[in-house]
């Protein structure tokens, strides 16, 4: 990020610190754990400020940007040990080199010679970086959430089993029921406190598992899926081995021994959750004769953000995507807050787009813009907007092209309505919009971003989408936003 990083629009969320308290968290058995809007949110409006768990730069950019902070290398300072990494500074080499870089400097050339994927080096990083005995204190939170979970399934289960019994075999069990109570009455305390303290991520004495809280499909795996990621699994234990990772390391000849086993089955839980749940990070390659004319986004690396990981895929996307995470549409409470996972219906037919989520990702997308079979904007036009009715509670909408008389009789609520003042508001919108795609032209980003969230604002109170001057707006203002963040100006 350029500059100072940017304050969370509502305040900060009590259960989700890096994000902002305008969210929640939801659970439906469809979309699983999702993140939804507790309050009116606007265009513009910071969601998430949110650090990565962990990170990993591409290796083409070893020689180009900070190994730890991925900053722009101006006076860059080696690693004392190896010539393949550069850092920023002083600061972030003695951070890399006292966590993940010593566990990475040796092996670097086999683990990019490998042909491994990012993903995979990310895998190994969120290891190195916290080092063995607190990967040991991750697996026994996991595993004990895992045990807790499944004794409520068990006594759900025994609810429907008490029912049948006998009065006394009844009391005998109700006994028994308050003498294990009373012994772990003790270790629910601890497991309160401990809860309480992994969820904080600015104490570096704290555990942080809400990574492995994150979807990572198990059950729907292939016996030839858990194959392939056993076998990375075990080379990147191979790896740790090799550079002393562990107290003791097991011989070649040997089985890995308890410890060993317990950093390799979270090596295969990392390779599983990040199929799903890490992003790519991005530098914005800005062109020498203007700000954003040519200007585009280059791929720097991945890294695993546990809060915006909540945010589940739409082909319409309600936020733009770096570590800050900023609003590019109004919604209402309840709403999804979505982000894109890369298929997005301006660019993607419905086909393509349902094709790359199913595969990639396993599931089928169900937004707007799928049931609806949205055009390409190459397709699109102003006209297929529909006009909201004014009546308050009325959901009918009205196509521009029912507009013939001064009023007209609402279907919805048998209201007669005047839809000329929302249809000149209308083109109120698309006014705005070329003013502020002119001060983008100007180069003056922040007066473009304030005509744009006005129009974008205004527009969804009084209409819906698709409205192609709409969607040229909200990607105008996305890379308006982007532009604070990381760029980079070729000379």
């Amino acid at each position: 990020m350029n500059g100072d990083l940017p304050l969370l629009s509502g305040g900060i969320n009590s259960k989700l610190p890096s994000a902002s308290a305008l969210l929640e968290i939801r659970e439906t058995k469809f979309a699983g754990k999702e993140a939804v809007a507790t309050k009116d949110i606007y265009p513009g409006d910071c969601l998430v400020v949110e650090e990565p768990l962990a990170a990993c730069l591409l290796p083409e950019f070893y020689g180009t940007h900070c190994q730890h902070c991925f900053s722009r290398l101006r006076a860059p300072i080696g690693c004392p040990e190896c010539s393949t990494v550069a850092f920023c500074g002083r600061k972030c080499r003695d951070v890399a080199i006292s966590t993940y870089h010593k566990y990475e400097c040796k092996i670097l050339a086999l683990l990019i010679g490998s042909g491994m994927s990012i993903l995979s080096m990310v895998a190994y990083r969120m290891i190195t970086q916290e080092g063995l005995n607190r990967c040991l204190k991750i697996y026994d939170l996991i595993e004990n959430k895992a045990i807790k979970e499944e004794d409520k399934t068990n006594d759900t289960t025994n609810i429907e089993t008490e029912s049948k019994l006998s009065k006394s075999a009844k009391r005998r069990l109700r006994k028994k029921k308050l003498k294990d109570s009373s012994l772990n009455r003790n270790d629910e305390n601890i497991d309160s406190s401990e809860n309480k303290s992994m969820r904080s991520t600015n104490d570096q004495n704290t555990i942080d598992v809400r990574a492995y809280e994150l979807t990572n499909h198990n059950t729907k795996r292939s016996p030839a899926d858990f194959l392939e990621r056993s076998l990375m699994a075990a080379f990147l234990l191979k790896c740790l081995q090799r550079v002393h990772f562990f107290e003791d390391t097991s011989r070649d000849d040997e089985i890995p021994n308890a410890t060993e086993i317990i950093v390799g089955s979270l090596l295969l839980k990392n390779l599983q959750l990040l199929q799903f749940n890490a992003h790519e990070f991005f530098e914005t390659r800005v062109n020498a004769n203007h700000r954003f004319r040519g200007s585009k986004p280059i791929y720097l690396g991945v890294a695993i953000y546990p809060t915006v990981a909540r945010f589940n895929h739409d082909c319409y996307p309600a936020v733009t995507r770096n570590i800050v995470i900023r609003a590019t549409r109004t919604m209402k409470p309840g709403d999804v807050v979505a982000e894109n996972y890369g298929p997005i219906f301006t660019k993607r037919n419905l086909e393509e787009r349902q094709k790359t989520l199913s595969g990639r990702y396993w599931f089928k997308c169900t937004c707007k813009a799928c049931k609806e079979d949205w055009p390409l904007f190459e397709n699109m036009s102003n006209d297929l907007a529909k006009l909201r009715c004014p009546t308050e509670g009325c959901t009918r909408l009205h196509r521009r092209q029912e507009i013939t008389d001064k009023t007209i009789k609402c279907i919805g609520c048998q209201k007669k309505i005047n839809l000329v003042e929302r249809l000149n508001s209308l083109l109120e919108c698309e006014v705005l919009y070329v003013q502020g795609l002119d001060k983008m032209e100007e180069e003056k980003p922040e007066k473009a971003i304030e005509l744009l969230v006005t129009a974008i604002k205004k527009f969804h109170e009084i209409a819906v989408p698709p409205h192609r001057d709409t969607h040229l707006a909200e990607i105008a203002l996305g890379a308006c936003m982007s532009d604070s963040g990381n760029t980079w100006r070729v000379a």
